[in-house]
């Protein structure tokens, strides 16, 4: 990866990218009002595979949504 490029995007990214406006206004939702183990339980049980760890990564902002490459 060349320096300054965007890393690969955690899974809330490349979900809501596949998703339609209203699924993603859900996903938003669910992100600001369950905790991190009923969210990841909600996650894969509607197919989407994830830890807990990976919903408090996304959840303070610790993936890497927002980071650029060093």
């Amino acid at each position: 990866m060349s320096k300054g490029s965007i890393m690969s995007a955690c899974i809330f990214k490349r979900i809501q990218e596949r998703f339609d406006a209203d699924d993603t206004a859900a996903l938003n939702t669910l992100l600001t009002t369950k905790g991190h183990l009923a969210i990841a339980r909600e996650m894969t049980s509607a197919g989407f595979p994830m830890s807990e760890h990976t919903v408090r990564r996304h959840k303070k902002s610790d993936c890497t949504c927002n980071r650029v490459a060093a």
